[in-house]
C-alpha cells in the first residue's frame, strides 16, 4: 500500500520583474505549483544595466543562475568618483560584483523559471489580493492559493488592495536617464574596464556613471534635479551634457541616438509589514528606494530567494511569513534609508564611499545561502562588514 503525497502547495504571483521570476523560480523549485501573472503581452525587461552586488549573486546562486551572469556579465576592477573632473577616490578593488545588461539579466531569470515548471502567464493583470489567499484579475477572476505574492513594483495594485499595510511614501529631488550604448573603441580595453562616477554639483547638481557591461556595450546613467527639465528628457539631451561633460561628448552623443532609455525620479516607498493573511509582498512592491547604492533590484531577489526557504522551513504559511520578515527587515529599512540619505546629501560626489558600514547590504548573506556557496564569493579584508 502506498501512501499518499501531499498535494504540491500553489501560489499566484502578480508581476514578472526580477523578483517575481526569482521567488518563482525558488518556489518552483522546492516543489510549488507557480502560477505567475504578467500584465504585458510579453515577458520582457525595459531598461539598461543593473548591478548584481555579492548579496544577490549568492541568492542567484541558490536557483542556479548566477553562473550565466558571470558569463555574460562583467566585474569591474574598481569604481572611480569624479568630482568637477578630479579623480578623488578609487573604491572596491576585487569586491565580487557583476554588471549585466537588464534584458539579459530578466531573460536568464525568465528562463530559469519556465525550467524549474513555474507557469508564466502574459495579458494577465492584478488588481488586488484578498488575504485569505486569492490573486484578483482585472478580468474578474480569483484565483485561490495557499500563498499570494504581489511583486508588482513600485505602484503595487496587490499592495494597495491590501488596506491593514502602512505605507511612508517620499519623492526625491534627483532623477536618472538610463540607456544602453554600444562603446566606442576610445573606451574599450583594460583600463575602462571599470566603473566611472563623473560629478559636478555647481551651478546644479548632475551626473554621470559609466558602467562597462562587457566588450561592446556601456550602460550610462544621467542624473540631475528633475526641475532641470533638459538633463531630465529622453532621449538625452547631448547639448546640455556635453556642456558640463566635454570629455564623455562621444559617449554622451551616442546616448542622444538611443533607443529604449527610459528617466526614473527617486522615490522610496517603506511599507509595514510586508504580508497579510496569506498575501505578501516582494520586490519594488515592499521596499522600493532610490537607486543611490544600486540595490533595488539586489535586495528584491534576496528577499525572494529567502522567502521560498523560510516557507521550505516552517509547517504553516503564517509562521514562515513571520519569521522571514524578521530576519530581511532591518537589512531592508537600513539600505532604503542609507539610499535615501545618499539622494538627499548627495554624498557620493566626495567620493570614498565604499565603507565598510555601506556594504553591510553587499555583504548579507540570506539565511537560504549554504556555507559552500558563500565561501565562492570572498570579501577583500578592507571591504568587510564584520
Amino acid at each position: 500500500m502506498t501512501t499518499p503525497q501531499a498535494p504540491a502547495r500553489h501560489a499566484e504571483v502578480a508581476g514578472a520583474g526580477f523578483a517575481g521570476l526569482t521567488v518563482s523560480t525558488a518556489l518552483a523549485q522546492r516543489g510549488w505549483s507557480v502560477r505567475l501573472h504578467e500584465q504585458n503581452d510579453s515577458v520582457r525587461d525595459f531598461g539598461a544595466g543593473i548591478v548584481m552586488w555579492r548579496n544577490a549573486m549568492l541568492s542567484l546562486e541558490v536557483i542556479g543562475v548566477a553562473q550565466s551572469v558571470r558569463e555574460h556579465g562583467v566585474r569591474p576592477d574598481y569604481y572611480e568618483t569624479f568630482l568637477n573632473g578630479a579623480s578623488v577616490s578609487r573604491e572596491v578593488p576585487g569586491y565580487p560584483y557583476w554588471a549585466i545588461t537588464r534584458p539579459k539579466l530578466h531573460s536568464l531569470l525568465a528562463e530559469a523559471a519556465r525550467a524549474a515548471g513555474a507557469e508564466i502567464v502574459t495579458d494577465s493583470r492584478a488588481v488586488g489580493a484578498d488575504p485569505v489567499g486569492a490573486l484578483l484579475l482585472a478580468d474578474g477572476s480569483r484565483l485561490e492559493a495557499d500563498l499570494v505574492i504581489g511583486a508588482d513594483g513600485a505602484g503595487s495594485a496587490v499592495r494597495n488592495s491590501l488596506g491593514d499595510l502602512t505605507q511612508e511614501r517620499k519623492k526625491y529631488s534627483d532623477g536618472v536617464c538610463r540607456v544602453l550604448i554600444p562603446r566606442p573603441e576610445e573606451f574599450r580595453g583594460e583600463r575602462w574596464n571599470r566603473v566611472l562616477d563623473y560629478w559636478t554639483l555647481e551651478p546644479d547638481a548632475m551626473r554621470v556613471l559609466y558602467h562597462p557591461m562587457g566588450p561592446g556595450m556601456l550602460y550610462i546613467a544621467f542624473m540631475a534635479e528633475t526641475r532641470n527639465e533638459r538633463a531630465s528628457r529622453i532621449p538625452v539631451d547631448v547639448e546640455v551634457w556635453s556642456d558640463r561633460f566635454p570629455h564623455l561628448t562621444p559617449i554622451i552623443e551616442l546616448a542622444g541616438k538611443a533607443e529604449g532609455g527610459r528617466h526614473d525620479n527617486y522615490q522610496t516607498n517603506r511599507v509595514t509589514p510586508w504580508s497579510a493573511g496569506r498575501a505578501v509582498l516582494v520586490g519594488d512592491s515592499a521596499h522600493a528606494m532610490c537607486p543611490a547604492l544600486g540595490q533595488g533590484a539586489g535586495v528584491g531577489i534576496v528577499n525572494g530567494v529567502d522567502l521560498a526557504h523560510a516557507l521550505d522551513q516552517h509547517q504553516t504559511v503564517a509562521e514562515a511569513l513571520a519569521v522571514w520578515e524578521r530576519r530581511e527587515r532591518q537589512m531592508t529599512d537600513d539600505v532604503q534609508s542609507r539610499s535615501a540619505y545618499m539622494a538627499e546629501t548627495r554624498n557620493m560626489a566626495k567620493g570614498n564611499n565604499w565603507t565598510p558600514r555601506l556594504l553591510e547590504t553587499a555583504n548579507f548573506v540570506s539565511a537560504a545561502v549554504p556555507p559552500a556557496l558563500e565561501e565562492l564569493y570572498p570579501v577583500p579584508e578592507a571591504n568587510r562588514s564584520w
